[in-house]
């Protein structure tokens, strides 16, 4: 690997995060055209900053392949199109092989009849989501994706949760050719990931983040899992969790947070999410000066509110720097 020891960091280029993602996968029997996908936008999540979707998220696949929760082997399937629908089944693999096997007929389409909808079922994380979104953005379509996700949030405390993160992202093309990502977003003041990281580390929560699973308070993590995570901005983040809900499992036709599995769970079989990906070609409707106009004046004006712009920065850094990587994490990588 083309590396610089940089105390507890070792800093790699772009393709060393994807040689070292493609390796840990195929030790752990992914097939080809299962890891490569996985490992391309791993590398690109990582340069870019997003945690979820980068080399931590790569310790949870190489988990779930060792203990049997998702198919390295497994073989994404495009079904019957119903109108503007592409109904993709990921066969309890990973996201980026079915997304990139759909991608072509979604994209036809999407240019013919001036909307698209691809709907995932049998998903095993929406961590990429928000790269699925920048992918169409990047070839002129406006992309929002949706996923439903293992539910956390309790629709009535203290009854046992029904509805998941369920995170959503948006994306625009720009004139430079690129998709820009405007938001990604999940519903649930903190995520479940964020929780086991307390949990592990032996540090309470923040206040007026998850109640226990008599409905009280709690800044114990434990309690919390066992318990629900609060939406949030109350009423504001539990609304868009059941319009994400409605939506995908309108569309899908699975994917039921209530029916998820837990990916924390060793015991936990398939989780099965389901996942809606949009395309809207501005151009079909008549509408792309007004959307110039307003995307050009949101990328000038509102610089610091949207993340996709110090993520490009981070990118474009790690194209020429590489990424700097803690040693302890790429050790727990090589020992998974």
């Amino acid at each position: 690997m083309n590396e610089q020891q940089d105390e507890n960091n070792q800093r790699l280029s772009l393709a060393d995060l994807e040689a070292l993602s493609f390796d840990s996968l195929s030790r752990l029997s992914a097939k080809t055209h299962q890891a490569k996908p996985l490992a391309r936008r791993i590398a690109r999540a990582e340069a870019k900053g997003r945690a979820r979707a980068g080399l931590r998220y790569l310790l949870h696949c190489l988990e779930d392949l060792a203990l049997g929760r998702c198919d390295g082997g497994a073989m994404p399937k495009l079904q019957t199109r119903h109108g503007v629908r592409l109904h993709c089944d990921i066969a309890n693999g990973f996201l980026p092989a079915a997304f990139d096997l759909a991608l072509p007929e979604f994209l036809q389409i999407a240019e013919a009849e001036g909307t698209a909808c691809l709907a995932f079922v049998n998903g095993h994380s929406p961590g990429f989501l928000p790269q699925m979104a920048e992918d169409v953005a990047r070839r002129g379509y406006v992309s929002l994706a949706l996923s439903t996700d293992t539910a956390c949030i309790s629709t009535n405390p203290p009854l046992p949760p029904t509805l998941g993160d369920n995170p959503m992202a948006l994306a625009v093309p720009d004139k430079r050719g690129q998709g820009v990502l405007i938001f990604e977003q999940g519903q649930a003041a903190i995520s479940r990931d964020t929780v086991f990281d307390h949990i592990k580390s032996g540090t309470t929560l923040p206040p007026h983040l998850a109640l226990d699973d008599h409905g009280r308070a709690t800044q114990n993590p434990r309690a919390a899992i066992e318990g629900s995570i609060l939406p949030v901005q109350g009423n504001y983040g539990f609304n868009i969790a059941v319009m994400v809900e409605i939506l995908v499992l309108s569309l899908v036709g699975a994917g039921a947070s209530a029916m998820i599995g837990d990916p924390d769970d060793p015991s936990s079989g398939p989780l099965r999410m389901g996942h809606c990906l949009f395309a809207i070609k501005p151009q079909s409707y008549g509408q792309v000066s007004a959307l110039e106009q307003f995307t050009q004046a949101l990328l000038a004006d509102a610089p610091n509110r949207l993340q996709a712009l110090s993520r490009r920065q981070k990118f474009e850094t790690a194209l020429t720097e590489g990424v700097a990587v803690p040693q302890a994490l790429l050790e727990r990588i090589i020992a998974a």
